[in-house]
């Protein structure tokens, strides 16, 4: 595969976070179509998190998030599949009508990303849930779908086989390294990869607390060893996606910009003022310093090493 094809999209997961208003979006901001139009100015790419609380999202709703981000040509969503097909393990059809309306939309207007189906620890490797699976890939059938496991009994080769037989793709993981979580992995069953990053708060995680175990600033060691793994990673594909899911105190936002700044050799990038005052080590990659930023340009991505 020719190296220089390979291309990125960054963002974070989800961009209606109350946090935001503090580090992100200028205070006059408080509509959530308005802050998606802003958020899409500085990234590419977004994990929408409402589609895994809200069962009443549809296709009307896909068609005001499109309107919203049409400046930026590149911008993408990744829905997050609603909690009841991944958490309570059930199948109901109203709401995976809304699901596939909400999918179908973005898809016909070359916004999909992909449908994110996030599992929890609980679920692990065994015939039940490998059949849930199965179910799964026949309700939203025609639609790119990435799989993120936790338990790491789904670390092995036959997983990776199952998921292929059934046109499903692994969403690599960044999590602390806590016993029986799952590790991160390198493999890619398609053309496109995703890596979530959650953040290394161990004792976040143990205690199960929503914001601590997402409070976690990457530092800039860190952010060059998720450079690497990009590099590997597109070494398999063309086409990767990052979110940074560490959204705890808005760091998500950091990093994002950090990896984006990376990416294009170490050059500079529009970072939003509020940003910068809530981030001032982001002074060094700061480009333009602008409370309405422009639309993001065209930068190019480093070719994958």
């Amino acid at each position: 595969m020719n190296k220089a094809a390979v291309t990125y999209s960054i963002g974070i997961g989800g961009w209606e976070h109350d946090v935001l208003d503090e580090c992100f979006y200028s205070s006059q901001r408080t509509d959530s179509l308005d802050k998606l139009s802003y958020y899409s100015r500085v990234f590419d790419t977004v994990e929408v998190r409402a589609t895994f609380w809200d069962e009443s999202l549809a296709e009307d709703d896909a068609m005001k998030w499109i309107q919203a981000v049409r400046e930026n040509r590149r911008f993408t969503f990744n829905v997050k599949l609603h909690s009841s097909f991944t958490h309570k393990k059930t199948i109901r059809p109203h709401i995976a009508r809304n699901v596939r309306g909400v999918l179908q939309t973005l898809l016909k207007a070359d916004r999909l990303g992909t449908l994110l189906i996030q599992l929890p620890y609980s679920f692990t490797n065994t015939s039940a849930n490998r059949f849930h699976l199965e179910k799964l890939t026949e309700v939203f059938a025609g639609f790119p779908m990435h799989v993120e496991f936790r338990h790491n009994s789904w670390s092995q080769a036959s997983t990776w086989e199952f998921l292929a037989e059934h046109t499903l793709s692994i969403a690599s993981t960044d999590l602390p390294h806590i016993k029986q979580f799952m590790p991160h992995s390198t493999t890619v069953l398609h053309d496109h990869a995703y890596l979530r990053l959650h953040g290394r708060n161990e004792k976040g995680w143990l205690i199960n607390g929503l914001d601590t175990r997402y409070d976690y600033l990457y530092n800039e060691r860190e952010v060059r060893e998720i450079t690497r793994r990009l590099d590997v990673l597109s070494q398999k594909c063309s086409h990767v996606t990052v979110v940074f899911n560490n959204t705890t105190g808005g760091k998500a936002v950091a990093n994002a910009l950090q990896l984006v700044s990376a990416l294009r050799e170490g050059a500079h990038v529009l970072i939003p003022e509020t940003t910068l005052e809530a981030f001032p080590h982001l002074q060094e990659i700061a480009a333009v310093v602008d409370a309405e930023l422009k639309l993001v340009g065209d930068g190019n991505y480093r070719q994958a090493m």
